[in-house]
């Protein structure tokens, strides 16, 4: 709702897409290091049940300032929400991104190196100006998520 107050013409956008995900991060931006973490969920329009996560990222640039936001993802095909959910680290299953950010202020789009993603951020509280380059890694809850989700996610092909 933050967003789509932000930025009316985003709804039609969340609407049609096949999935999205919203987290609530903490940014902090000191010098030239970004760091950020947080909690949220992935709702894939093709499963009854919701998808917990957690996010982690780092990375570099100029920046200064430290923010609560929401992060909102929108998946452009059933194909990124598939990617996105296959990256295993130590059999978590969870997405990676790579992305760019170049913002002032509470909120704003970041630039994800993936085409069939895109990264919106809402500010709560804070404030962020910031350059940077960074990936993020997306995690699947283990402990949130029940036996069945876990089960239903996607697997590598052989």
């Amino acid at each position: 709702a933050a967003l789509i107050k932000q930025n009316p013409v985003i709804k039609k956008d969340i609407e049609t897409a096949p999935g999205y995900a919203v987290f609530n991060t903490t940014n902090v931006n000191v010098v030239l290091l970004v760091l950020a973490r947080g909690e949220g969920a992935l709702f894939d329009k093709r499963r009854s049940e919701v998808i917990f996560m957690q996010a982690m990222k780092t990375g570099e640039g100029i920046g200064a300032g430290y923010q609560d936001q929401y992060q909102i993802i929108l998946f452009k095909n059933t194909d990124a929400i598939d990617q996105f959910l296959l990256t295993s680290i130590d059999g978590r299953r969870g997405g990676m991104d790579v992305d760019a950010n170049f913002s002032a202020g509470s909120g704003g789009t970041i630039r994800s190196f993936n085409p069939y993603i895109t990264i919106y951020t809402v500010g709560l509280k804070g404030y962020d100006l910031q350059a940077n380059y960074g990936g993020t890694l997306y995690l699947v809850d283990q402990q949130l998520n029940d036996a069945k989700t876990l089960n239903n996610l996607p697997k590598k092909q052989q």
